[in-house]
């Protein structure tokens, strides 16, 4: 079944939307499309939500006050329900998905995760709220997996890509088993080195992670030209680069919480997530703000927890080890 797509035109900026995980589908400016087209040989998904896990569950499974729960979709299942879109303004839409009883059947928690898109000028606002319910702790991640277009034709390859880093970095990058789960190595990438260039092999072992960046900001550029896309990634433990090998996309994916370790013990508790508890009612909310122009893009991705008395944050994002 087809999926309501919702659109808005508001200035310059048009946008438009699926019912379906809430995804983002286009997002164009004075007519020129930035987002990947779907096209199913590569990858038919354009900016899935990431919720209320990242990357693999080791087995399919995991345990949670000694009971077992399944779940073998990747990355969660809020991308494939069907949201609600609850307000419309002129330069909004804003989007709400709630736990029923086929979510706890997988994951033991009444939530509201609701996404919301602004455009406030030349820039598109994306903000996250997920709201705990619960009369107890709340274990979950969340992350975004945005494709961004690679124009690639008779002038341009794809090799003439690259990723550039606002400071020199020397960082390893995680290695993930044919599952999707990281292993207790990792394997070198950037040796005081601010560029990671796209190929068409780069990502034939799954995605590049990594944790330890000092940069906040990465750019996709080209040799070509001076067309450029910006992503402001500040206070996100981990940040990704994906793409099916030889698509001309690349997705800029940061996340708060990652895969399962291949030697995780499966209980939820120990999964690094993040945790908050509930009083009244408790909120915990992330935005991004995307800013294309017909040359260049810039994406402002900012984490933050409201400062309001009813939220817990219960310590930093630990690091999983296993």
């Amino acid at each position: 079944m087809e999926s309501t797509i919702n659109t808005l035109k508001y200035g310059n900026i048009e946008i438009a939307v699926a019912n379906r995980g809430a995804e983002l589908q286009s997002y164009k400016v004075n007519g020129e499309e930035f987002m990947w087209d779907r096209k199913p040989e590569f990858w038919a998904a354009t900016s899935p939500v990431l919720f209320p896990f990242v990357g693999t569950i080791k087995n399919g499974a995991y345990s949670y006050n000694g009971k077992e729960y399944k779940i073998s979709t990747r990355h969660g299942f809020a991308r494939t329900e069907d949201f609600e879109l609850v307000e419309k303004t002129e330069n909004s839409l804003k989007f709400r998905f709630s736990s029923n009883k086929e979510t706890l059947e997988k994951y033991p928690f009444e939530f509201e995760l609701f996404i919301t898109y602004t455009i406030v000028g030349n820039t598109l606002e994306i903000e996250y709220n997920v709201v705990n319910k619960n009369d107890s702790d709340m274990y979950f991640s969340l992350g975004t997996h945005p494709a961004f277009a690679l124009d690639v034709n008779d002038d341009i390859k794809l090799s003439d890509y690259y990723l550039e880093f606002e400071k020199n970095e020397t960082s390893q990058k995680y290695k993930l088993n044919e599952k999707g789960l990281v292993l207790d190595e990792k394997a070198d990438c950037l040796n005081n080195e601010n560029k990671l260039q796209i190929t068409e092999t780069v990502f034939d072992n799954d995605a590049i992670v990594f944790d330890d960046l000092k940069s906040e900001k990465v750019t996709i550029k080209n040799s070509k030209n001076s067309k450029e896309l910006s992503v402001d990634y500040k206070g996100f433990p981990y940040i990704a680069f994906w793409s099916k090998p030889k698509a001309p996309y690349v997705c800029i994916e940061p996340w708060y919480g990652i895969s399962d370790f291949e030697s995780a013990s499966g209980k939820l508790e120990e999964k690094g997530m993040i945790s908050f508890r509930f009083s009244s009612i408790a909120e915990c909310s992330e935005s991004a703000s995307f800013t294309f122009k017909s040359s260049s893009a810039s994406i402002f991705i900012i984490f933050g927890i409201p400062e309001v008395d009813t939220v817990i944050l219960l310590g930093d994002i630990p690091r999983p080890s296993g």
